[in-house]
């Protein structure tokens, strides 16, 4: 099971999205919960060039960057529109 938390700098990009838009993101972080290891979720994609294991969400025309941190620890590192989250 893994567990998420926000980084400061992300959850304040966060609270400065729609409600819809929001609701939609926690709905997919939740549905990171049961999961051992996030590559299971249909929708993150590992991002390349780095030796971290930092992912990539995709929620509609937004991203959600995190890293794994330990075992069961997810970290969110940015939220992003995807016209600035590349």
């Amino acid at each position: 099971m893994l567990r998420v938390k926000f980084h400061r700098r992300a959850h304040k990009q966060f609270e400065k999205l729609p409600r819809q838009i929001q609701r939609r993101i926690v709905a997919s972080l939740e549905a990171l919960s049961p999961l051992n290891h996030p590559l299971e979720h249909q929708q993150v994609i590992k991002l390349a060039g780095n030796t971290r294991a930092d992912f990539r969400l995709r929620v509609g025309d937004y991203r959600v960057k995190f890293t794994l941190l330990h075992a069961h620890d997810v970290l969110v590192t940015r939220v992003e529109h995807r016209q600035a989250g590349y």
